[in-house]
């Protein structure tokens, strides 16, 4: 059994509006460890690619736009661009139309995946959620989960989040929303969404935030536990 750091690196996984982003966030502050939302690089990968207008089968400006492309997440969880803050655009429909299709470009994925480790290698400790985080990203993680829920009530999740930064879709859009996001997450080539075998899943359907949260908290004091006392 792999040693556990006293500053644990985590990996949670899972399919879009399974609850990763706001369980992630408070399992970081609980534990003070640093918080890192993947999938907001991508979606500002994706927001540069649709302001330039380039073909996502266009790898030469693909490559070229990475090339002149730098993402930084503060602490406060603002998202800037090239250094302009577009913490809010990025969650607008014009990139939720396009994220999947232009995270499933190895290119894309290759890239963000060494930022994504270069950050992990120079932090005391971190979580981190996404899609390809215990596969991919963080196989050597301390701790590895993976959350899901039925799709009605992360329909119902990702709507309320939605409301919330005033944005506005209707239960049927944000459905087929996800069940493409699905698809094309669990079926690309390059680093699928997928269970891996030492994750513990966790079905957020019938339970709380705060469950949740506990049960992910707990399990990771545990092992630290045992780790000190073995």
């Amino acid at each position: 059994m792999q040693q556990k750091s006293k500053h644990p690196k985590i990996a949670i996984d899972g399919p879009a509006g399974a609850g990763k982003s706001t369980v992630a966030r408070e399992v970081s502050r609980r534990l003070n460890l640093k918080y890192l939302d993947t999938g907001a690089m991508y979606r500002a990968v994706t927001l540069k690619i649709v302001r330039e207008g380039i073909d996502l089968a266009d790898q030469e400006a693909i490559e070229k736009l990475l090339d002149q492309t730098t993402i930084q997440l503060d602490e406060a969880e603002r998202v800037f661009l090239d250094g302009e803050d577009v913490t809010a655009e990025i969650r607008q429909s014009h990139v939720n139309e396009l994220v999947s299709p232009v995270s499933c470009i190895t290119l894309v994925r290759r890239r963000l995946v060494d930022v994504q480790q270069k950050i992990a290698g120079e932090s005391r400790g971190i979580i981190m959620e996404g899609r390809d985080i215990g596969s991919r990203v963080l196989p050597d993680a301390d701790f590895k989960f993976y959350l899901d829920a039925s799709i009605d009530e992360r329909a119902r999740r990702r709507i309320n989040e939605q409301r919330e930064k005033g944005i506005s879709f209707s239960e049927k859009e944000v459905i087929s929303q996800i069940e493409n996001r699905d698809r094309i997450d669990s079926g690309r080539e390059d680093s699928p969404l997928t269970i891996v075998p030492d994750a513990v899943v966790v079905d957020t359907t019938n339970l709380s935030f705060e469950e949740v949260v506990d049960k992910i908290v707990t399990t990771v004091k545990e092992g630290l536990s045992r780790t000190e006392t073995g």
